[in-house]
């Protein structure tokens, strides 16, 4: 079913980028606002239900990384659904400075807040490759797999 586009999405799409460029564990609570009470969060750690299991996720990032900061570099729509495409660096005391570009789905609610945000990007090559023992396994895979 093709949704007819409603200005208030790209407001909220606008100051959902914004936030995720501003955040820092000071604002984590700011995402509220913007994002359905039942929203569902989709990352390649976290599958969440629920605006506080959310700012839960947010906050694990800030206990887990050092200095994490995403960069929007696009904004693309598709009818009522929004796109955004990002850098995020940060750094972790085992694999050291990360950096992954990755996509976001999000969709919106009859309120025009976000009721899903799906991330997409690729945590063998990103993530899973960088660890003690477990990457040289994901490596070896992943240079088995490719021509």
């Amino acid at each position: 079913m093709i949704v007819p586009y409603d200005d208030r999405y790209q407001q909220t799409a606008k100051a959902y980028a914004d936030f995720y460029e501003a955040l820092s564990p000071e604002t984590v609570r700011d995402i509220l606002p913007l994002i359905s009470s039942r929203i569902h969060f989709i990352d390649p750690f976290n599958d969440v239900v629920g605006a506080e299991n959310v700012v839960r996720v947010l906050e694990k990032m800030f206990d887990d990384v050092k200095d994490p900061r995403f960069v929007i570099l696009d904004v693309m729509w598709s009818n009522k659904l929004c796109f955004l495409r990002w850098d995020f660096t940060c750094h972790q005391a085992m694999l050291g400075d990360w950096y992954v570009r990755g996509m976001s789905e999000l969709h919106f609610d009859e309120d025009a807040k976000v009721c899903a945000h799906y991330d997409y990007w690729d945590s063998g090559r990103g993530f899973y490759r960088k660890l003690p023992v477990i990457g040289s396994l994901v490596r070896f895979i992943m240079s088995r797999a490719s021509i």
